[in-house]
């Protein structure tokens, strides 16, 4: 034993003696000379901590009885001590957690305090739990809930004079270290009770810092609660952590050297929530601080360094959110200075060169240039190698190695043997295995990785190479174990899957890979974000309810096919009716359900390592709601009488096109589903059509109407019943068919769809259910709003000849014209209108719908805008303008316009254009549908019906005057 050893055993001999006999003070003074002597000896920690409790120095207490419990987490005596103390120093929860676990090891001055807060301990892991209640959170798997660390990281130099803590001081750069101490141990073992003793040290660091220290400490406390939202995934965590770099970045001085970490750390946490929420706003302020940072002077190269490679990923973010090429090469252009930079020792050079590779191929992927692959590949390589074997971050660096081959592959260049093109495919293939095998089980990669592998099998030229029915059913069985991922990437790699599987004809698998990507969208909560950010969650498993429609088809499954479209399509939509997933009666009848269910939703779209526990929580959520007599069908397929329902009098096609086969179902009031296979009708026509539609909807459209019938509506026409006259139709397109106007197909001179049929449109079958079951109106309360002149925009003189001629018809209100229209007066107008016409400027967002709207005289009046309206008794709204009911590629199944805009509303009947109409037509148009109108709005689908055999006779040639007006509604 060393002489400082034998000196600290003496002292603690010592000390002890006097502590037994009461003498606290002396005791203390002994104790903590022995404590500097042997800083580890627990028994010396606890008496110490303890004497100065007992001599009434609880802030002096506090750090002896942190690190003997730090040392030793089974010292009951240092435990009860340590959570008296906590709660005492304004840390009353992780207080109740030692006094809770010390009760638990038999402390039993632990009990009875215990019982004093009304609490108990979990019989199995010690946890606090209320009295009564059977097992605590942690074991049922729910994480605690922290709450706002604000008040308890208030600096206690400013609390009022009468709170203790104004007068007290702790050693709070030695509690940052044992917080410190707490994270490095979570690292090394896993326990999530070290962050949790991490944060209350660290909060109380932050409360007691000097003025000079706080911003410090408070980035080190937001980081701290960063890594809980990565262990929990509990959204209120990032909060929580953006608040205290907030703090941070108000109390740090300008000139500070470490206004440069606080810049950035606070632009971190706004990154990370953003991929948690997809919330628009928070990667602009994460780009906005990032920006900050990188500019503020700093003498640490390697922290300007980390600085600009968080740039360039959330720079790549916002390309790849909006399409903006000038953030795509901000983001090149600053990873590339940093993988410069590197030097091939640095811990984080192999990364850097995997987010750069990533980079590059974003840019390859919209241009096509050789130069962006060859570097992509390169540094793909240079990642790799720098990449120990057994790093988990080997399996994603293959994967963006094997997508890069991948790229190489659909180049299709010219190779030779020995040249690093030769094979690419194969090479693809080789790295995607890999990161497959490589990649642990039930890991939120596994998605990513398999996605990426299975597309690979899906390329021109991998045919040869698929895999056979046993892999396939592994992948599924480890896709299915991949909880760790949020619901959005578990749809695109099961929609990826099914694809597959539905071109190998394994239509079982595929059907149940795909329903059950289908069943993950009720888990995605929509509310609190706005409408551009659920566009950019759910236009990426483009294509999902699609291929899970192909494969029931093929099983000859025409009612489950359409039970999937119906759960899958239109969530937007149907979220603002509540009519997805009837949250809004849950929580009028199951209050206490529904706000646990709500909450489980948010956590699951954050994404963390706990996403499996809040999987079975959400399950066990839904079990509970099905026990109740109004909700045992809650979030489950339509049933075939509620299908039946939406058909009212007459037949709602769904039509489908996937890469594998495509076919229409008719759904009438009564009798079976009946399947109608089209097999002219293919995924290459369809893609190809819907890419000219974009490009120019006019041109080309004879030909395209008689594609139409020959594929579509002809074979639709000849399975339906002959009748009297046209029969009632309702068409809903999933996917790309929801570009094109079904009900104008034909053959120019030859009878067609208008012959045949009264159309109309609806997005979805619950959405038609919902306007017939609308009470029709009374009274009619007519609103015109017409802007024949708009600011920037070419005049449409037509739009106040329809305004005029429709208020000499009902003069009971006057128009708003031009300037009178602003967005105020004609939202204030339409809240208590019945009927409404808009003879205006229209702009189609096709990148983001949710951004396109009508153009009034001080600005657009958008989709969500609308949506949000709830007018009551409304009945008609006629659009006379531009591209109203038009559809974007990306978001096809979502059918966001302004059409769907106004049912959402409220309006039973819509009318609108698939495309811009010539102004003088419009108005012509317009006139003619008001006079073919009977005088109620149920009869605008024939009324239009009318409207438009009127136009075709009197333009024949000219299917682009009289093809674009469509009807939504019963």
């Amino acid at each position: 034993m060393s002489s400082e050893l034998a000196r600290a055993e003496e002292l603690f001999e010592q000390g002890r003696d006097l502590f037994l006999r009461g003498r606290y003070e002396d005791a203390v003074r002994l104790l903590a000379a022995a404590a500097e002597l042997a800083p580890t000896a627990v028994g010396c920690q606890f008496l110490l901590g303890a004497g100065r409790w007992n001599s009434g120095d609880t802030a002096g207490a506090l750090y002896p009885l942190a690190l003997c419990v730090y040392l030793d987490s089974e010292h009951a005596g240092g435990r009860f001590a340590l959570g008296v103390a906590l709660r005492e120093l304004g840390q009353p929860e992780q207080g109740a957690v030692h006094v809770a676990y010390a009760a638990y090891r038999g402390n039993r001055q632990a009990a009875a305090q215990l019982r004093e807060l009304a609490l108990a301990h979990c019989p199995d892991c010690g946890g606090p739990v209320t009295s009564g209640a059977a097992r605590c959170d942690g074991c049922a798997g729910i994480p605690r809930q922290i709450s706002a660390p604000r008040p308890r990281t208030w600096s206690w130099s400013h609390l009022r004079s009468d709170d203790a803590r104004s007068r007290w001081t702790l050693p709070y750069e030695r509690l940052a270290d044992l917080g410190h101490g707490h994270l490095t141990r979570y690292a090394d073992h896993g326990d999530p009770r070290d962050i949790d003793d991490a944060l209350a040290y660290l909060e109380l660091a932050a409360a007691t810092a000097s003025a000079a220290d706080r911003p410090a400490r408070l980035t080190e406390l937001g980081s701290a609660y960063r890594r809980r939202f990565a262990c929990h995934g509990l959204p209120a965590d990032l909060d929580h952590a953006i608040d205290c770099h907030e703090q941070a970045l108000d109390q740090v001085a300008a000139d500070a050297p470490e206004q440069v970490i606080v810049l950035a750390n606070l632009g971190v946490a706004y990154g990370a929530r953003h991929e948690s929420s997809a919330a628009a706003a928070d990667l602009e302020r994460a780009i906005g601080f990032l920006e900050r940072a990188m500019a503020a002077p700093t003498e640490d190269p390697d922290e300007h360094l980390s600085t600009m490679a968080s740039a360039g990923v959330f720079y790549q973010r916002r390309h790849l959110a909006g399409g903006d090429e000038a953030d795509l090469d901000r983001a090149i252009a600053l990873q590339d200075a940093v993988v410069e930079a590197s030097l091939p020792d640095h811990p984080r050079y192999a990364g850097r060169m995997a987010n750069l590779t990533v980079a590059y191929l974003n840019r390859y992927e919209r241009h096509r240039r050789l130069p962006d692959l060859e570097r992509a590949l390169l540094l793909a390589d240079r990642a790799v190698a720098a990449t120990p074997r057994d790093s988990p971050a080997l399996p994603i660096r293959l994967a963006i190695r094997g997508s890069t081959w991948l790229q190489l592959h659909l180049a299709d260049l010219p190779g030779e043997s020995g040249d690093t093109r030769d094979r690419p495919l194969d090479r693809a293939l080789d790295d995607l295995r890999r990161a497959m095998d490589t990649v642990p089980d039930g890991q939120p990669h596994v998605t990513d990785v398999l996605a990426e592998l299975v597309r690979a099998h899906l390329v021109p030229g991998a045919r040869h190479l698929a895999p056979d029915r046993r892999t396939l059913e592994a992948w599924e069985a480890r896709l299915k174990a991949a909880r760790g991922a949020t619901p959005s990437r578990r749809a695109v790699a099961g929609r990826n899957l099914g694809v597959l599987a539905n071109v190998l004809g394994e239509y079982d698998l595929a059907a149940r890979v795909l329903d059950a990507a289908i069943a993950l969208t009720p888990a995605v909560p929509l509310r609190g974000t706005d409408w551009s950010d659920q566009e950019r969650r759910f236009g990426e498993p483009r294509g999902l309810v699609s291929q899970a429609f192909a494969a029931h088809c093929a099983r000859g499954e025409p009612l489950q096919a359409v039970q999937q479209a119906e759960l899958g399509r239109g969530i937007s939509l149907a979220t603002v009716l509540d009519a997805h997933d009837d949250l809004a009666d849950l929580e009028r009848e199951l209050p206490e359900l529904a706000r646990p269910f709500r909450q489980v939703r948010k956590e699951l779209a954050a994404g963390s390592a706990a996403e499996a526990v809040l999987w079975d929580r959400y399950g066990q959520l839904v079990a509970r709601i099905r026990e109740h007599p109004r909700f045992t069908r809650f979030l489950m397929t339509p049933r075939v009488e509620e299908l039946r329902r939406a058909a009212g009098g007459g037949t709602v096609v769904v039509v489908n096109s996937a890469r594998n086969r495509a076919d229409a179902i008719l759904i009438g009031h009564d009798g079976d589903l009946k399947q109608v296979p089209l097999p002219d009708l293919t995924a290459d026509h369809v893609e190809a059509q819907s890419e000219a539609v974009v490009g120019s909807a006019h041109a080309g459209l004879a030909d395209r109407l008689g594609w139409l019938w020959d594929t579509v509506v002809g074979p639709v026409a000849e399975a339906l019943p002959p009748g009297a006259g046209p029969r009632r139709v309702w068409w809903l397109p999933i996917g790309l068919l929801g570009m094109f106007p079904l009900h104008a197909a034909g053959h120019p001179g030859r009878p067609g769809a208008l012959d045949s049929f009264v159309s109309s449109y609806t997005p979805t079958l619950r959405i038609l259910a919902h306007a017939h079951g609308h009470p029709a109106a009374v009274a009619r309360r007519q609103l015109t709003v017409a802007l024949p002149s708009t600011p920037g925009l070419p005049g449409l003189p037509g739009a106040l000849t329809e305004a005029l001629d429709l208020h000499r018809r009902h003069p009971d209100q006057p128009p708003l014209l031009n300037e009178d229209a602003t967005t105020s007066q004609v939202a204030a107008a339409l809240s208590t209108a019945t009927w409404a016409h808009f003879a205006c400027h229209a702009l189609a967002d096709h990148a983001a719908p949710s951004h396109s709207g009508l153009c009034l005289s001080d600005g657009m009046l958008t989709i969500p805008e609308i949506s949000r309206l709830a007018v009551a008794d409304a009945q008609l709204a006629y659009l006379s303008a531009c591209s109203t009911g038009h559809r974007s590629l990306e978001h096809v199944d979502e059918s966001l316009n302004l059409a769907s805009a106004f049912q959402l509303a409220g309006f039973r009947h819509v009318i609108a254009s698939l495309w811009p109409l010539a102004d003088a037509f419009g108005a012509v148009a317009a006139r003619t549908f008001y006079a073919e109108l009977s005088g109620t709005a149920d009869d605008a689908p024939a009324a239009l019906h009318r409207t438009t055999l009127a136009m075709r006779d009197r333009y024949q040639g000219r299917p682009d005057l009289w093809a674009s007006l469509i009807h939504s509604g019963p």
